[in-house]
């Protein structure tokens, strides 16, 4: 009879093992240093390219007095701000990116810190945008851009149980 309780808590010392990360939170850290590669990656470019960008679209004969040139004038206008700022929004990038990727090593590591790290890296991004660049920063693709970010947040946070001090 102890033989089967012996073998019955070792399988449940097992199940429970606290050195082991769990499936979900590796894939989460996986994508996450994924992510970071492209926010790496897109932050260099866009300091090279937005420049280029405002001037392909300040070169383009549209009709302003419709709502596709309406459109275009506020596109030319956020644009431009972009070129005048490219270096902080690289450098704000290249943090955020940077946090985001410490933070999801620190999970990896089972430490409840990595989320709090990860979380700022994921929100600081779009704050500085809107601070820099103003509320026309908040367009449409910039709301669908959130998603991803609030998703991962939502489901770091559900494995912060995982998580150690």
């Amino acid at each position: 009879m102890s033989d089967m309780n012996q073998v019955q808590d070792t399988l449940n010392l097992q199940e429970h093992d606290p050195k082991k990360l769990p499936s979900m939170l590796n894939v989460l850290t996986i994508l996450t240093y994924i992510g970071c590669a492209f926010g790496f990656l897109g932050g260099i470019y866009n300091y090279f390219t937005v420049c280029k960008s405002a001037e392909m679209i300040e070169n383009m004969d549209m009709d302003a007095s419709g709502k596709l040139g309406k459109m275009m004038a506020s596109a030319s206008e956020l644009i431009n701000k972009q070129c005048d700022n490219k270096l902080i929004i690289m450098i704000v990038t290249l943090l955020g990116a940077a946090l985001c990727f410490y933070g999801a090593m620190q999970m990896r590591q089972m430490k409840k810190s990595g989320f709090m790290i990860y979380a700022v890296g994921e929100l600081i991004v779009p704050i500085i945008f809107i601070v820099l660049l103003g509320s026309g920063a908040m367009g449409g693709m910039m709301l669908v851009g959130m998603i991803v970010p609030i998703v991962f947040i939502a489901l770091y946070a559900s494995q912060r149980k995982y998580l150690v001090n």
